[in-house]
Order: C-alpha cells, then structure tokens, then sequence
C-alpha cells in the first residue's frame, strides 16, 4: 500500500506539474532573473511563492471545500460561481489564448528558422494557420492530440532540466547587479503573469476528482494523498522556474532587459546550447502551446455551453475563441503582456485571498469573513487593475487623488495593498454574523459544524 500511494501520488503530482506548468509561462522566469541579477535566490523566493506555492495551494483550498469550485465560492454568495467561472473565461480568454498562441510561433516555430525572424507577415500567416490547426483537432479529435500530450510534457521537461543543469555547469557569465530596487515584490508580482492561482482554483476539482477516483474517498486519506501529490508538482516547477531564473540571472551581463521577452528566451538558449538547442525545444514549445490552446480553448467553449444553457454552441464558440485569440495574437507577445498584465493584477488579490480563506477553512469563523474579505480583496484589486491601465499607458484616468489615499494603505509600495483591507474586511464581516446568530455556515456542508 505504501509503495502504491508513492506511485499514485507521483501520477497524480505529475498530472498538477503538466497543468501548472504551461509552455506560454517559459518567458518571464528568465526575464525576472535578468532583473534580479546576483539578487537571484531573492527572486526565486518570490517568483516561488505566487507562481508555484500559492497555485498549488489552490488545490488544497478546493479540496477543504468539498472538491469543488462551487464548494469554495458558496460562502461568499450564490451568484459568485458563476461570477467566478465567467471571469475565468474572459481571463483565459484574452490572456492565455493568445499568449499560448505568440510563444508558440515566436518563441517556438520562428526560433526554429532564426532568419524569418522580424518578418511580421510571416508571423501573421503562421499565426492563422495555429487557429486553424486549433480548430481542426478541436471540431475532429484526433489520438494525434493524446499522444503529443503524453509525450511532449516529458520530453520537454528533459530538455529543459539538461539546459538547467548546463548553465549550472557552465553559467552564461556571472550576475550582474539587479535592475529593480524591490527584488521581491517585483519577482513575486511578475509571477502573477502565469495566471496559476486563478486557473487552480476553476481547474482544481478535476485533481481531487481523480484523487477519488483511485479509491481515495475518506477525506483524510484524501487530504493526505493530495498533500503529497502537491509536494510533487511544488519540485517540479521550482526546478523549472527556479533554473530558467538562474539562467536568466547568468545572462543579465550579455543582455539589454529591453529586450523582448521571447527573443530574451531564444538568445539564452542560443547562447548557452547553439541552433541544435533552439531547435529541440522550439519545436517542443511550440507543440505544447499548440496541445496547451486545445485543451483551454475547449474548455471555455465546454464551460460557455453550460452557463449558457446551450444557447451558445460549442462550435460556435470555439470559432470565436480561435477568432479573437489570432487578432489579439497578432500583436505580438510583448503586446499582449502589456494590453493584459492589468488583469493580472486586478484578479490576483481576489484568487489569492478565496485561497488562503480555503486552505485555512476550518479556522474561518463564518461566511462572513469569508464575504469581507472578498469584497476588499475584489476592491483593491480592481483599482490596482486601473492603475496598471493608466501604467502602461493603454488609457489615462484621472486617478490622482485615489492613487495618494491608496499610497498611505500598509505595504502598498510592496505591492501587497490587498492584505490589510482583506484583514479588515475578514473582522468587520466575521462580527456582523456572529452578532446576527444562526448557523455560521448554513450554505456549506464542508464547514458546517
């Protein structure tokens, strides 16, 4: 039984690792290590904490809850779900698609023939033909898919972890010294871009699912293996990110940080493993975003149906998935990261905080804590969205005399504004249940006492 469990929870961690670890996430760990320079470990501290601890938290979260999304939205209110499931959509939607879609053409495909670089239309066409290729294995499934999704996670792990150890072996050069005054904050909030926390809180119920399926259905043993299969994919990532950090870090002396972020890709591994090794994992990156697209792009499409009662079908869609993601595509994904880093930041507050309220739920005194600091978290959340808006210079709203108010909230200046209304909002809505009395939880088999 012992040996099986290990077995089981390796599949099952594996599985969270493949989820997790999307090929369209491979820019950034290098970027912030370029940043970091001989501050690295600070910034694999960070990056660790929002990319890989709390993302794998999320399942742990949904699993004190009963298993699934609904079980840890209901607290807050009934509409919020649905609430949630509909952001997650528009998320995925105009920042996973088309991110998935420009690292695999430009950091993929284009890193393969390095001398069609730079030419836009090209870009374009392979672009349209991605979409095409997306839709086709989406309207007819093909084992193609299955056996490219088997295979291609391992063999792009291998590749990466050989290219980790190399530049362990023997570094690019040494580190230069970190171009950002807060190498946390900035490393913990460029983590934010991989979109994992909100992603393993729709995604999670599949895990613990599966967990069940595999005769897992006491909720302690259940608990356990899921603790170890998170264990699992916890390495697994901070061995990938934690190592394309480093490697970014050992090239921040040969490298302009203005660089595009898939360009910066392709030169480290130039520089570090020849064409040979742009044109392995080219082609391996480009394989598992196009895998990567299919599988989200039908799940949007699968999750549209259901809110829509059917009056949208999935082919439908799909086509409009496929549609919006090649014309947001086509600017290219230093675009697409500055046109959507502000949704980043605007639902990250709100996910993080649904995800320590449920990792921590049987210490949560009623629905009503967990409705405060949701509607804090939700608040902050989306004026630093604005904020970033008016950053990035997309629109320019008159938020001066806000921004000065929002400047005086504790540990603003980190980057970490959200928490102490959070606190607030947890306590003023915790007292205002308790002193109305009744049942702490009464929407909530999971926390009802």
């Amino acid at each position: 039984m012992f040996n099986n469990e290990n077995a089981n929870a390796l599949i099952i961690g594996f599985a969270m690792f493949a989820v997790f670890f999307g090929a369209g996430n491979l820019v950034f760990p290098p970027l912030i290590g370029l940043m970091a320079g001989d501050s690295w470990q600070i910034a694999v501290v960070g990056l660790t904490v929002s990319a890989i601890l709390f993302p794998i938290a999320t399942i742990i979260a949904v699993d004190n809850m009963g298993g699934t999304v609904k079980g840890i939205c209901r607290p807050v209110a009934a509409w919020f779900t649905k609430a949630y499931m509909i952001m997650w959509i528009v998320f995925i939607l105009t920042c996973g698609v088309p991110r998935q879609a420009g690292v695999g053409i430009e950091s993929g495909l284009l890193s393969v023939f390095p001398a069609l670089q730079g030419n836009d239309g090209l870009r374009i066409g392979l672009l349209v033909l991605y979409f095409l290729i997306v839709l086709a294995l989406t309207f007819r499934p093909s084992k193609i898919v299955d056996i490219v999704g088997k295979y291609l996670t391992p063999f792009l792990l291998v590749c990466l972890v050989f290219m980790i150890v190399l530049a362990f072996v023997q570094p690019l050069g040494e580190p230069a010294a970190p171009q950002v005054d807060t190498v946390f904050s900035y490393s913990f909030l460029q983590g934010y871009q991989t979109g994992d926390v909100a992603v393993g809180i729709a995604i999670a119920g599949m895990f613990v699912a599966s967990i069940k399926a595999k005769g897992y259905t006491d909720v302690a043993k259940r608990h356990a293996m899921t603790l170890k299969a998170a264990v699992v994919a916890f390495l697994g990532l901070l061995i990938v990110y934690g190592g394309l950090l480093y490697l970014g870090a050992t090239g921040s002396g040969m490298f302009d940080s203005k660089m595009d972020q898939t360009a910066l890709l392709n030169g480290l591994v130039h520089a570090l493993t020849g064409t040979t090794g742009n044109v392995v994992l080219g082609l391996g990156i480009f394989l598992a975003c196009l895998t990567t697209t299919i599988g989200v792009g039908s799940t949007i499409a699968n999750l549209t149906v259901d809110l829509s009662n059917g009056n949208i079908s999935f082919k439908a869609m799909m086509i409009f998935v496929c549609v919006f993601g090649l014309l947001e595509a086509c600017i290219g994904v230093q675009g697409i990261i500055r046109y959507t880093f502000w949704i980043f930041i605007a639902i990250y507050p709100v996910s993080i905080a649904l995800m320590l309220l449920g990792v921590f739920a049987k210490f949560i005194p009623n629905h009503g804590s967990w409705k405060g600091t949701i509607s804090m978290a939700t608040l902050i959340g989306l004026f630093e969205g604005l904020m970033q808006l008016n950053k990035s210079q997309i629109i320019n709203l008159p938020l001066d005399s806000l921004i000065q108010l929002y400047q005086h909230i504790p540990f603003a200046a980190d980057g970490f504004a959200w928490v102490v209304p959070s606190v607030i909002g947890f306590i003023i809505g915790t007292a205002i249940v308790k002193y109305q009395g009744g049942d702490p939880y009464p929407m909530s088999e999971a926390l009802r006492k």
